[in-house]
C-alpha cells in the first residue's frame, strides 16, 4: 500500500510537469513565472525551496548531537532573509533572470559567465543532498534500497523540472508547503508532551560554540542574503510590496520552525542512544509516531524535498546556460537549460550516492558559494564598481580558500572559512574603479 502511493504520488508531479509543460509560452515563463507571483506564492515558494530535506532533516540532526544549538541553521536563514529586506529596493528594478546576470551588469559579461559556471558546480552539492533526503523517505516507504531510491528520486526531479519550468514550480510550492507545515505541526505537537530527563546541552555549547556560529552566519545567513535561489523566487515577484511582505511571512514563519525542528531533535536525544547514519527524524516517524502521523510526515518530507530541488536543479542549469549565451532571453535558453538538466541532474545522482551525510554536504557546497560571490555580489548592489579581472580574481581566491577550509574542518577551518571573505574583500579594493 505504502509503495503504490509512494509511486502514485510521484506519477502526479510527472503530471504536473506535463500540465504546465502547455502553459509555457516564452523564457519569460518558463525561468520567472511570467515575472507575475503574487505575495503567497513568492513566500509560499520560497520557503518550500529553504524547507528542502537539508534544512528539515539537517537541522533535527544537528539538534540531536548539538542539543538547542539545532535552532542555529533556521535563525541563521532568517538573519539573512532580515539582512536582504533594506535590500530589495535595489534590486527590484532589475529585468535580468538570474544573479549572475546580475553581477554582469555590474562587473562585466566575463564575471557573468565565470559566474555562471561556478555556482552550478557548487549548487550540485545543493541538489544531491535534496535527491539524499528523497532517497532516504523512498528507502523506508518501499522495499528500494538507498541506491534505487537515489535513481528513483533524481530521475523524478529531473522530468518534472525539464517540463514544467518556473511556472510549475512557483504554482505548486505552496500547496508542497502545505503538507510539509502539516506533516511538521503535528510531529511537534506529538512529542512536546515528552519531559526532558536527559541533560540536553546550550543553545551554545562545547559542540557548537560562538566561533561556529560565525561560521555559519558567513557562510549559510549570507546565501539568504546573496543568494541564487532566493533571488530567483524574488525575481518572479509582480512588484517591490511583493517581495518585501513576501519576505517579513518567511522570516516569521521560519523562526518558529527552529525551536520546533529543534524540539524534534532533542525528543530523539530521549528516545534513541544511537541512530548511526540514519536520521534521527526519520527514526522517529518510523518507530515513535502512530503510523498515520509518520506516513503524514514522509509525504511532508518528500513534498519538501520536491520543492526544493526543483528550484535548485532549474537555478544550477539555467546559470550554466549563460555560459553558452549572453542571457536567457530566447527559446534557445530554455533548450540548452533543459539539456543541463539532465547533465546535472545526473551529476547529482552520482555524487548522493557517494555522499551520505545530507547537512555536511550542503553546508560545503555553500561555504565554496559564499567564499566566492558574497561579496562581490553586495558591494555591487550598492555600486561598487572594480576592473573584471580583479572581481574573477576575488571570486577565484575567495571560493578555493573557503573549499579548503571547510575540507580541513574544525577550528582551524573555520578560521580559514573567515580567511576567505577577507582575501575576497581585500582583492576587490584593491582593484576598484578610481571613479567610485
Amino acid at each position: 500500500m505504502k509503495e503504490l502511493l509512494l509511486f502514485g504520488y510521484f506519477l502526479l508531479v510527472i503530471l504536473v510537469g506535463i500540465l504546465s509543460f502547455n502553459k509555457i509560452k516564452n523564457d519569460k515563463d518558463f525561468f520567472v513565472a511570467g515575472k507575475s507571483a503574487g505575495i503567497f506564492q513568492v513566500s509560499g515558494s520560497l520557503l518550500a525551496s529553504i524547507l528542502g530535506s537539508s534544512a528539515i532533516i539537517g537541522s533535527v540532526d544537528f539538534a540531536y548531537t548539538s542539543g538547542w544549538a539545532g535552532i542555529w541553521l533556521m535563525v541563521c536563514a532568517s538573519l539573512g532573509l532580515i539582512g536582504l529586506y533594506p535590500l530589495v529596493k535595489h534590486i527590484k528594478n532589475f529585468q535580468g533572470y538570474n544573479l549572475p546576470s546580475m553581477l554582469g551588469s555590474f562587473y562585466g559579461e566575463e564575471v557573468q559567465r565565470i559566474s555562471s559556471f561556478i555556482i552550478p558546480i557548487a549548487w550540485l552539492g545543493v541538489v544531491a543532498s535534496q535527491i539524499m533526503g528523497a532517497a532516504k523517505i523512498v528507502t523506508i516507504l518501499s522495499s528500494l534500497n538507498y541506491v534505487q531510491g537515489v535513481w528513483l528520486s533524481g530521475l523524478v526531479f529531473i522530468v518534472y523540472t525539464i517540463l514544467g519550468g518556473q511556472l510549475s514550480i512557483i504554482k505548486t510550492d505552496v500547496i508542497q508547503l502545505m503538507f510539509i507545515l502539516a506533516g511538521l505541526f503535528f510531529t511537534f505537537v506529538y512529542v512536546l508532551p515528552e519531559p526532558i530527563t536527559k541533560e540536553i546541552l546550550p543553545v551554545v555549547n562545547y559542540k557548537f560554540g560562538i566561533m561556529d556560529i560565525i561560521v555559519m552566519i558567513l557562510t549559510y545567513s549570507t546565501t539568504f542574503l546573496v543568494g541564487p535561489d532566493i533571488y530567483s523566487r524574488l525575481f518572479c515577484a509582480k512588484d517591490e510590496n511583493t517581495m518585501r511582505k513576501s519576505i517579513i511571512i518567511t522570516i516569521l514563519v521560519l523562526l518558529p520552525l527552529a525551536f520546533i525542528f529543534a524540539k524534534i531533535g532533542v525528543y530523539g536525544i530521549q528516545m534513541f542512544d544511537e541512530v548511526g547514519r540514519e536520521s534521527v527524524l526519520l527514526m522517529i516517524a518510523n518507530e515513535k509516531l502512530p503510523k498515520v502521523l509518520g506516513f503524514f510526515l514522509y509525504f511532508g518530507l518528500l513534498s519538501a524535498v520536491i520543492s526544493s530541488a526543483d528550484t535548485t536543479l532549474l537555478t544550477a542549469s539555467s546559470l550554466f546556460t549563460q555560459v553558452f549565451l549572453k542571457d536567457l532571453k530566447s527559446k534557445k535558453a530554455i533548450f540548452i537549460t533543459r539539456i543541463l538538466m539532465v547533465v546535472f541532474g545526473l551529476l547529482a545522482i552520482l555524487i548522493a550516492v557517494k555522499m551520505k551525510y545530507i547537512l555536511s554536504t550542503l553546508l560545503l557546497a555553500l561555504a565554496v558559494y559564499s567564499g566566492a560571490f558574497i561579496v562581490p555580489t553586495f558591494v555591487g548592489i550598492f555600486g561598487f564598481r572594480a576592473k573584471k579581472e580583479v572581481v574573477i580574481l576575488a571570486i577565484i581566491a575567495g571560493g578555493v580558500t573557503a573549499l579548503i577550509g571547510k575540507l580541513i574542518g574544525g577550528d582551524r577551518g573555520n578560521y580559514i572559512s573567515i580567511l576567505a571573505y577577507l582575501i575576497n574583500i581585500s582583492i576587490l579594493f584593491l582593484g576598484k574603479n578610481k571613479k567610485n
